[in-house]
């Protein structure tokens, strides 16, 4: 069966009849032969839900099940890192987990923190030796023992130093290195979250009022100043790898925006993307407060089509949020989630060490379909591949979109390859395409982008074909694989692109 396609924004013409597309322009046709579209697999890399990385060696709640990932989170206290204003403990403090992880074939996603309720205060010693003030607190599970978290004093002159030093030697030694695939921006607030609520300086919101700003109330968290100096020294420090914070800050001249109020924060000028740590619980735009209210407010909407968007499932929900039909009231609906927010990965622990959640259950296979929902998705839809002649380039143009929802934020190395007869690789080529350009397309719009390829060739009469792949830096990582049936054909790792003879 025939379909005439009209292209919009030109007078370009589609048909399509059994396996070839013609492409008919002022330009002279050529043919394009079509692939068939699979979805990509759900342990692509750097997307999908992720496990914290100790449940590996966890006897309490280990990995439990095949959920495929690619990435595994953990945090990490400064006071492993750092022993003194210019030493630096990375060696012994962060190596074991990014080796480990990297030992998996998978990327790590992390966050360094000075204050987490309920844990050992993550604060250098040496900053508490010097006197640095620090309050102690009982809300989020903390207690007044004297191991507990505390909270410091964000604006004490030695504090700020010390986590600017940190920063500096952090990006350092880590900025674009293969086996990190996101930094959040912690270091700030509960949990390196960026907020201190209640210590907020607001007045607590009751039934009867709203929070309001209050000079009399405490807060705890740094001045915007300081803000603004730790923001910077991470955008300065990172040029490669991905860095996020949990909400927009540095509001112009203070002045907050909110509902019909909207003000262009300042970390939007930042290359800084943002995670939602309460994703499908306070993501929509159901209060000004919600993830989505403040990107909307803050200048942040499409902040997604240039800088990363990450976070976790809210902990409580990242089983029952899959339910049919749903057992909760305060769940939001998780596609719509991801699909306002562009989201391209979420810590879903629960997910991995849930013995219940096999590949034979429905909750299994719902979250399957919303881990391959979130990030990019890339589907090569025809190929154009003419038999060249010893003495002619190889010619090789493809038609590919970006069929997710966010872009890929690494500009990692594509690759043509050429198979034998016998399925070896005889030769290989570098085309200058780049993966961070394919956004996902907009309604209206011609889905696909076009690539095109020509080199001078050393092959020998024969019949050959030709598979592409993207290159995983990490060594042994897990191959970006295409959303084609093709994928995986004729040599694991590569796309099959088709078959030509050299005559």
């Amino acid at each position: 069966m025939k379909k005439l396609l009209l292209a919009l924004g030109s007078c370009f013409l589609l048909l399509i009849h059994s396996n070839v597309l013609i492409a008919q322009s002022d330009t002279p046709s050529s043919l394009m032969t079509l692939l068939d579209y699979a979805p990509a697999p759900a342990d692509n890399p750097l997307k999908g839900f992720m496990p914290f990385y100790d449940a590996y060696g966890s006897r309490d709640t280990p990995i439990a099940n095949d959920f495929p990932h690619s990435m595994e989170w953990f945090y990490i206290p400064l006071r492993n890192l750092m022993n003194g204003p210019d030493s630096f403990t990375f060696e012994k403090g962060m190596e074991p987990q990014l080796q480990s992880i990297a030992n998996r074939g998978h990327q790590a996603a992390m966050r360094v923190y000075l204050d987490y309720p309920s844990k050992p205060s993550g604060i250098p010693q040496f900053l508490l030796d010097e006197g640095l003030e620090v309050r102690p607190y009982t809300f989020f599970g903390n207690s007044l023992r004297s191991n507990d978290s505390v909270s410091p004093n964000y604006d004490d002159p030695r504090l700020m130093e010390a986590l600017e030093n940190f920063i500096a030697a952090f990006g350092d030694r880590y900025d674009g290195d293969p086996r990190l695939g996101f930094v959040t921006i912690g270091l700030i607030g509960f949990w390196g979250e960026w907020h201190t609520w209640p210590m907020d300086g607001y007045t607590q919101a009751t039934g009867l009022y709203q929070a309001l700003p209050d000079p009399n109330e405490e807060n705890w968290m740094p001045s915007q100043k300081n803000q603004e100096r730790i923001l910077s020294a991470f955008d300065n420090a990172f040029d490669q790898t991905r860095i996020l914070l949990r909400y927009p800050m540095l509001p112009e001249r203070g002045r907050s925006a909110g509902p019909g109020r909207s003000v262009e924060y300042g970390s939007m000028s930042m290359n800084i993307g943002y995670h939602d740590d309460s994703f499908a619980y306070n993501t929509l735009f159901g209060e000004d407060w919600y993830f989505m209210g403040k990107m909307q407010w803050s200048g942040g909407l499409n902040r997604w089509q240039t800088e990363p968007i990450g976070g976790e499932l809210r902990p409580e929900i990242q089983i029952s949020v899959w339910n049919d039909p749903p057992t909760r009231n305060d769940v939001e609906d998780f596609s719509y989630a991801v699909d306002y927010t562009h989201v391209s990965w979420l810590i879903a622990h629960h997910l991995f060490t849930s013995r219940s959640m096999t590949s034979e259950t429905p909750l299994y296979q719902a979250a399957l379909a919303g881990a391959r929902r979130m990030g990019y998705e890339f589907y090569v839809s025809g190929v154009s591949l003419p038999n060249p002649t010893t003495s002619a380039p190889l010619e090789v143009s493809l038609r590919i979109q970006n069929t997710g929802v966010a872009p890929f934020y690494y500009d990692w190395q594509t690759e043509l390859g050429v198979l034998d007869a016998s399925g070896n690789i005889v030769t290989q080529y570098q085309p200058d395409w780049h993966i961070t350009d394919l956004l996902p397309a907009e309604t209206g719009v011609i889905p696909y982008t076009n690539w095109s390829y020509s080199s001078e060739h050393q092959l020998e009469n024969g019949h050959y074909t030709l598979v592409l792949r993207v290159i995983n830096p990490l060594s042994g990582g897990i191959p970006l694989r295409f959303a084609n049936a093709s994928q995986d054909a004729d040599l694991d790792g590569w796309l099959t692109l088709g078959t030509f003879a050299v005559e």
